[in-house]
């Protein structure tokens, strides 16, 4: 207002000039020429230039006026940011992996993971990328599970794998090859030799309804996490045929209705754990090409429906359990190239009718297989039973061996 106001007061000084009304002390009032003004009685005369003056200093403040408001109006002025909708790089806002790994990595801070890791990578696609766009309040189960294959993904290199075509893309997670049940839960997990490499992450026990796992023939290092132990469900585990080190969990036992576990091929090394004779349901137990050392734990005698032990190419030691005589039941009994093996081959084992196929050269055993029981079924044409019979002074005699071989590593002869 101080500024109009003096612009105001400026454009009537200039008005005032600009007229030039005649002082009073000049009037003449004897002369009627003198008493006008502008043709008309100076008092209407003055009384016109001061309503003109006045004109003036109003238009003259009305333009100034609406130059201020349009000034104020058109002026720029930058746009209020709305920061809710602001773009951010995924995950800036960290609030959603947050909550789905209360769900999916319970007790775990997912500051505390490398944003390279598996988890990290897996929670990020569920969070942010995942098309089903899920949240906690869905199917807890579901979350898991895609969860759970997103890290195996991630683990095993997935880019590379021969079949991935697909994974992490449609929304239902039964991606080939794996197979689900009527329910959308993985049933089968078929990844053997799809060129798997890295290390299998825990997660790999979330997959609760799962019958068939498969991984075996890829190049999985690592450990076998104990996290395996969590597969009550399932009837099939092959993890053979990789480069996997560190020892056979005793979780391992957990799996009591498992009927084929096979770790054959890897580097594992420790003991065989006494929790293997908990899988009461086991049918084939195969374990060889590893370093596994110490003695065949005696539980082993608990798997009354073991068709095939599988013990080859380790560094195995002490005497053959007699309890191995329990397994009414075996077919296969392979305990060969543990250089270790002490001792006779029992009795009991002998008298296993069932048995078809066994292998006990390139070990220390001694003793005789020429015992009739151990010729059940030599007319079988699958029988086989190889031992270190060979040579003038055999380790073992045999009357019905198949293949005689010797310790000293020489070739072995078919008889």
């Amino acid at each position: 207002m101080s500024f109009l106001k003096t612009m105001g007061e400026r454009d009537k000084q200039k008005g005032e000039k600009a007229i030039a009304v005649p002082s009073a002390d000049h009037i003449d009032d004897s002369s009627e020429e003198k008493r006008t003004l502008f043709g008309v009685p100076r008092k209407v005369g003055f009384g016109l230039v001061a309503l003109l003056v006045i004109s003036i200093i109003a238009i003259a403040v009305g333009v100034l006026r609406s130059k201020g408001d349009d000034s104020e109006v058109t002026a720029p002025t930058e746009a209020p940011k709305d920061l809710s909708t602001a773009p951010t790089e995924a995950p800036k806002d960290l609030s959603k992996m947050e909550s789905l790994a209360r769900v999916v990595l319970p007790g775990v801070d997912i500051f505390d993971l490398d944003q390279t890791a598996s988890q990290y990578l897996a929670l990020k696609w569920l969070a942010y990328d995942d098309s089903r766009n899920l949240t906690v309040q869905d199917d807890s189960t579901e979350l898991l599970e895609r969860f759970s294959l997103a890290s195996l993904y991630y683990a095993t290199g997935g880019e590379n794998w021969i079949y991935h075509l697909g994974w992490l893309g449609s929304t239902v997670h039964c991606w080939y090859p794996i197979n689900c049940d009527e329910n959308d839960r993985v049933f089968n997990l078929n990844l053997g030799n799809n060129n798997l490499f890295g290390t299998l992450p825990p997660e790999i026990g979330n997959f609760r309804n799962a019958r068939f796992v498969n991984v075996a023939s890829n190049s999985i290092e690592g450990s076998i996490p104990t996290e395996v132990g969590l597969l009550t469900s399932v009837k099939e585990l092959f993890l053979n045929d990789n480069v996997i080190q560190g020892t056979l969990p005793t979780e391992i036992g957990n799996l009591n209705g498992l009927e084929i576990l096979n770790v054959a091929v890897n580097q594992l090394v420790g003991t065989i754990p006494n929790e293997v004779g908990n899988m009461r349901q086991l049918n084939y137990l195969t374990v060889g090409h590893n370093s596994f050392s110490g003695s065949i734990p005696n539980e082993i005698g608990n798997l009354q429906h073991l068709l095939g032990l599988d013990l080859r190419f380790n560094t195995l030691l002490g005497i053959i359990p007699s309890e191995i005589g329990n397994i009414q039941q075996l077919e296969y009994l392979f305990l060969s190239d543990n250089a270790l093996l002490t001792g006779t081959v029992p009795m009991e084992v002998g008298q296993l009718e069932s048995i078809i196929g066994a292998e006990f050269q390139n070990t220390s055993l001694t003793g005789g297989l020429d015992d009739p029981s151990f010729c059940w079924h030599q007319d079988n044409q699958y029988f086989s039973l190889r031992a270190d019979c060979k040579g003038s002074k055999p380790k073992i005699t045999c009357d019905c061996c198949t293949t005689c071989c010797n310790s000293a590593g020489e070739e072995c002869v078919h008889i």
